[in-house]
């Protein structure tokens, strides 16, 4: 439940955040929504990473976790695109990608690998 609820923060501050990129002027919207992506976006979920995850365990079961993908989107992707991959990846989150992906040894233990390569094909 508290991974409910944690999930679902951060995809209320995530649509937050991109309300406020949409009034960005419109010449320079590619411009602003990369400088967003890797500053403005990323800071909370940096944030939620040192601070909140820790204290509430590291128990996502794949790897990336979902809110180190969620800095690779954003990063990779701008904020409008990593946004939508972000969602998708907190849907998918501990589901039927567990029985699909291989799984590895990480620090925190057996994981699900499921890096942003393997998602963003039809980007290309």
């Amino acid at each position: 439940m508290k991974r409910l609820i944690t999930n679902g923060c951060l995809m209320i501050l995530l649509s937050l955040m991109m309300a406020c990129i949409a009034w960005a002027d419109p010449a320079n919207i590619e411009q602003a929504e990369q400088t967003a992506a890797s500053s403005i976006l990323t800071g909370p979920i940096h944030f939620y990473q040192k601070y909140l995850s820790g204290a509430d365990g590291h128990r996502c079961p794949m790897t990336p976790s979902c809110s180190g993908y969620a800095v690779q989107a954003l990063r990779r992707h701008g904020a409008f695109l990593g946004w939508i991959m972000t969602c998708d990846r907190l849907m998918r989150c501990g589901r039927d990608e567990l029985k699909l992906s291989p799984s590895v040894m990480t620090r925190q233990g057996i994981r699900c690998r499921d890096p942003l390569d393997n998602n963003d094909f039809w980007l290309r």
